[in-house]
Parts: structure tokens; sequence; C-alpha cells
């Protein structure tokens, strides 16, 4: 399997999104919002939902951050590390905003 590291503009705020410095990205580095692409695995880019992932949590251990994604389809969660460049910052209001939406 070949890992897929592209970018992409944002279907939640139309960020045009470039692909990440040290992994594969999936979701926007400004709204955090993703869609459901990977299936078993992450990077796969296999799954046949293709539906909006949403922030509802995340967790900080050993210094990396870990973002709780689940979505609004299917409602498969999927934890996804935070990328170098994401606004970390915005991160906490965001969650907010989602976890009780979904």
């Amino acid at each position: 399997m070949i890992k897929r590291n592209e970018g992409f503009i944002c279907v939640n705020c139309g960020y045009k999104v470039s692909p990440a410095r040290k992994t594969c990205r999936n979701h926007c580095p400004r709204c955090f919002v993703s869609l459901h692409v990977d299936d078993k695995i992450p990077w796969d880019r296999a799954s046949v939902c293709g539906w909006k992932m949403y922030p509802i949590d995340y967790t900080i251990k050993n210094w990396q951050i870990k973002i709780l994604f689940k979505c609004e389809k299917c409602w498969k969660l999927h934890w996804n590390k935070a990328a170098d460049d994401d606004d970390i910052a915005k991160l906490p209001e965001i969650v907010m905003k989602y976890k009780f939406m979904l």
C-alpha cells in the first residue's frame, strides 16, 4: 500500500490545505474537519463513506496531541495525531463546538 499525502480544499471552511511535512494529512489545520477517507488503517484512503468527520475530543500524552474524530454519517470514531502546523490554540473551542452536536 502506498501512503497518499495530498493537499486539498477543506470542505468545511474552504482553506487550501498543503500536504503535511512529516506525515499524511487528513484534516484541516484551521478548522480540524476532515473527510472519512481512511478505512482499516490511517492513510489507506479506502473508506467508501466519504462524509465529514468532526473533532469531538483530544488528549495530550507524552507531549503528543491526539484528536478524536467522529463521522457525521456512520459515526465511526478515529484518533489522529495533530500535525505540526495545526492551529492548536483553536482546538479546545472547536472540540466544544462539535462534541455535543453529533
